[in-house]
């Protein structure tokens, strides 16, 4: 009788311990669970331009509130019909170093220029600097325009680089603040376009004057701006 308690006893114990064991490892799981960053699969979004596509993988895991806010216009349809403006050299050189484009072409011409929300624009006021994304500028990189007239901050202007711009990277500049300019992708496909944009003459209009010299002849048109599943979905 002893005995067999003895052996009933020996069994519980061994349950009981079995049970704590499994316990542990299932805490231990979400633990790690818990602890494990869930990075978030870039959004790629195709240009469908007049001189081709050009397709961007927007990292939305390094730089989720400026990818994200460029994103919703994207979403609404406003990049479409939008142009490509701007092609221009930040450090000198006779290559060009960006393209740019977006909404507000109208507003390069104009005698008072900075009236955004008459482009139906709202600005981005805080952003993830390149210090705290850890994306630079470089060839491919996809990054955003800053308000320089008026208050400095990030509008729905694209940008996109084909040489290296360190001084567009936090601290690599003083104006108008040391933030810098918000990397949020890269150019997975289609720089030939970018760069064929780039050696179109540049002679159009501008009233901005550290702007001139830089604006396209005949800007360049989007004709849709959409997400899409994946470059094989319209990447081209």
């Amino acid at each position: 009788m002893h005995r067999t308690l003895g052996w009933a006893t020996s069994i519980g114990r061994n349950s009981l311990s079995s049970l704590r064991h499994q316990v542990v490892q299932c805490l231990l799981l979400m633990a790690l669970v818990v602890a494990t960053p869930v990075h978030a699969e870039p959004v790629i979004v195709v240009l469908d331009t007049e001189l081709g596509k050009i397709t961007l993988a927007l990292d939305v895991d390094k730089a989720p509130i400026a990818a994200s806010y460029f994103l919703d216009y994207i979403d609404r349809g406003k990049y479409d019909g939008a142009t490509i403006y701007r092609a221009a050299s930040l450090d000198g050189a006779e290559a060009s170093q960006l393209i740019q484009g977006g909404l507000l072409e109208a507003e390069l011409a104009v005698d008072n220029p900075g009236n955004l929300a008459a482009y139906g624009i709202e600005t981005l006021p805080e952003f993830e600097t390149t210090g705290q994304s850890g994306l630079r500028h470089t060839r491919g990189t996809v990054s955003l325009a800053r308000d320089l007239l008026v208050s400095g901050d990030v509008i729905p202007e694209l940008v996109i680089y084909q040489r290296d711009a360190p001084r567009i990277d936090e601290n690599g500049r003083d104006w108008p603040d040391r933030r810098g300019f918000p990397a949020i992708g890269q150019v997975i496909d289609g720089m030939d376009i970018v760069d064929a944009i780039s050696n179109l003459e540049c002679a159009g209009p501008t009233s901005i004057d550290f702007l001139k010299g830089q604006i396209l002849t005949e800007p360049v048109q989007i004709f849709k701006a959409s997400r899409v599943d994946s470059i094989f979905s319209g990447g081209g």
